[in-house]
């Protein structure tokens, strides 16, 4: 009896534990953001400049072209919220992933940091096919990607 409790135990608990193990990092990364705002920066970018555009979905995640076609958002000479460009209802039935340029059509990388966070780039922001947004985050010192679920109101450049 105490063979097959120890065999139970070998088969059923071990690899979950071992699954477990394995999976933990990868969503570990998919965390939210502070209920607080987090205000971007340029660095030395000049404002007028710098244009919100949607990018081509050639991968979900990462560094990708403007959008062909695509009408880009300028950043207005005030501080707005990243919900500033995002007023229209939700009209695409596809994830679309935004990010910011310069005149050129480089991409930026924005600076943020929070209490208890060393400074991470913004990488771009996600919209989901529900309305719901992420934005994907890259620490410099080690290259690590993380992807923060986030309400853009609290995001402020």
């Amino acid at each position: 009896m105490k063979t097959l409790s120890y065999l139970s135990f070998c088969f059923i608990r071990i690899p979950v534990i071992v699954f477990l193990f394995f999976t933990y990092p990868v969503f570990s990364n998919f965390l939210v953001t502070p209920e607080q705002t987090l205000r971007l920066e340029l660095g030395g970018s000049s404002r007028d400049q710098i244009r919100f555009c949607k990018q081509k979905p050639l991968q979900v995640f990462g560094r990708n072209p403007i959008a062909p076609s695509i009408t880009c958002q300028f950043l207005p000479e005030a501080e707005v919220s990243l919900d500033h460009f995002f007023a229209e209802e939700l009209a695409d039935t596809e994830e679309t992933q935004w990010a910011f340029y310069d005149g050129s059509g480089k991409q930026l990388f924005p600076s943020i940091s929070w209490e208890g966070q060393e400074t991470l780039h913004l990488v771009s922001v996600v919209r989901s096919k529900r309305g719901q947004f992420g934005v994907q985050l890259q620490r410099k010192k080690d290259g690590a990607y993380f992807f923060y679920r986030t309400k853009m109101l609290h995001w402020v450049i």
